[in-house]
């Protein structure tokens, strides 16, 4: 006749399954090896290593790993999509100096225009109040004067990594130690490099679009100078023949100074059309 257990057996077995049962789906949850896709052999091998590498490694071990493997990630990424995207731009260097002529710009007195932004269909609101225009100029940057005209160099290396940063190995107490910390470094090493060249394509864009802005709008400034809409900057010119004290002499120094940077003006009476009226008689 078939074996039966008794009652108290029975329900500590199934208390006891239940408790594996529970076990097993915490560690598929927190990331363990799935035993149920396991062949007997990969089940004999497993060991700490299998684990992830964080649950072997203290909160306050984790945190002295992540701020020393991050920043060397990080600084390794920027460096490396820095300088990949620098020779991207020196590949199309030609192209970008025709693109961006800031030296044509440059007034006879050596001022850099300014930079004019311009929104369309622009809307102010307040409380009780809402302002629409069809047009709204704004001047960004005033004009200043430029000894070298700028380039789109000077706008789109910024914030690069030019130059190779040297970074100094962290203390030995802050490099990983065991196999569970050594996964944990390449684990935060990589994502800080992720972040680095992420990093990187960002400043590039915000680079860009920086150059455009101030590109279009000192191009903006001389289409409104033409139509009238905004006066040009004034500069005096103090000419001095020798200007120093007992220590040292400037012979034939001049002083440039701008008086007035220029700006909008309201009047649309003194405004000239964009487009010139066709002559009398044309086209007939």
């Amino acid at each position: 006749m078939p074996y039966k257990l008794p009652l108290p057996a029975l329900a500590r077995v199934l208390a006891w399954g239940a408790l594996c049962i529970g076990c097993a789906s915490v560690r598929a949850d927190d990331g363990a090896p799935d035993t149920s896709r396991m062949s007997v052999e990969e089940i004999a091998n497993l060991s700490a290593d299998s684990a992830p590498a964080a649950a072997a490694i203290t909160p306050a071990r984790a945190n002295v790993l992540r701020e020393a493997a991050l920043p060397l990630g990080s600084h390794k990424g920027l460096a490396d999509r820095s300088a990949e995207l620098i020779a991207a731009l020196d590949a199309r260097a030609a192209r970008l100096d025709s693109m961006y002529r800031f030296g044509a710009l440059i007034t006879r007195n050596g001022v850099l225009p300014p930079v004019i932004t311009e929104a369309r269909d622009a809307i102010e609101a307040s409380n009780d109040q809402v302002r629409r225009a069809d047009a709204m100029y704004k001047i960004a940057v005033p004009a200043r004067f430029a000894s070298i005209a700028p380039s789109w160099r000077d706008y789109l290396y910024v914030g690069l990594r030019i130059k190779a940063q040297v970074d100094a190995l962290p203390f030995s107490a802050m490099l990983p130690k065991t196999a569970a910390e050594r996964a944990y470094w390449k684990q935060q090493v990589e994502l800080g490099y992720r972040q680095g060249r992420t990093l990187a394509d960002q400043i590039l864009e915000t680079n860009l679009a920086r150059l455009n802005r101030d590109y279009t709008g000192m191009l903006r400034y001389s289409e409104l100078l033409n139509r009238g809409m905004v006066s040009e900057p004034e500069v005096a010119v103090a000419p001095r023949i020798v200007s120093g004290d007992r220590t040292h002499i400037d012979v034939g120094d001049t002083l440039y100074r701008v008086t007035d940077h220029g700006g909008f003006v309201t009047d649309p009476s003194k405004w000239q059309a964009s487009v010139a009226a066709p002559a009398a008689g044309a086209g007939k």
